[in-house]
This record gives C-alpha cells, sequence and structure tokens, in this order.
C-alpha cells in the first residue's frame, strides 16, 4: 500500500462526517446569521477553524452569500434550499454551472 492510499482512505473515511459537519454550520448560518464567520460560529458555539472551512464551501456551493463587509471581515448570510435553487437555475441559464478555476 502506497502512501496515497492512506490519504485517500483517511479522506474516504472523514467523508461522512464532513458532510454533517456542513449541515452544522448550514444550520448555524440560518438560524444565527447574517454575520462575520466568527460572529456566527461564536453564536452557535462552534470552533473557528471547523466553521469558517465548511463556511467556504458552502459560499462555494451557493448556499452562502456575501451581503457587505464589516472591517476587513465579510459579513455572510445562509440562503435558504429555496433561494439556492432560484440561484443554481440564474447561474445555469447565464451559463455558469460549471466551477471556474482561476
Amino acid at each position: 500500500m502506497k502512501a496515497i492510499d492512506f490519504r485517500n482512505q483517511t479522506f474516504e473515511d472523514l467523508r461522512p462526517l464532513l458532510d454533517h459537519i456542513r449541515a452544522t454550520v448550514h444550520h448555524a448560518w440560518l438560524a444565527h446569521g447574517p454575520g462575520t464567520t466568527r460572529d456566527v460560529a461564536d453564536k452557535a458555539d462552534l470552533d473557528i477553524l471547523t466553521f469558517r472551512p465548511r463556511s467556504t464551501e458552502l459560499y462555494q456551493l451557493g448556499l452562502l452569500e456575501l451581503t457587505g463587509k464589516e472591517g476587513h471581515q465579510g459579513v455572510y448570510r445562509a440562503r435558504t434550499i429555496a433561494e439556492w435553487e432560484l440561484h443554481v437555475a440564474a447561474r445555469h441559464i447565464l451559463g455558469e454551472s460549471q466551477l471556474q478555476l482561476v
């Protein structure tokens, strides 16, 4: 077995947990947002080192949107599932359905 096999196995073991954590973070945004990642993590009593990366993933998926700035931090709010479906449909119509890597 190669080192990459161990890495891949570890990722596969973490995947179900990450899905649960991502859902927990989305619920925290719905319950405690809008706000900065630090504000919402504090209100939800979640570790910022877990909260912020999952928030980034939610933003990339379109489940969070940037609504403004507070100092050097972004202020985000959660989209509801209905809002997210409209967001995805609009992106698809505009031809932005694929992720772009820069």
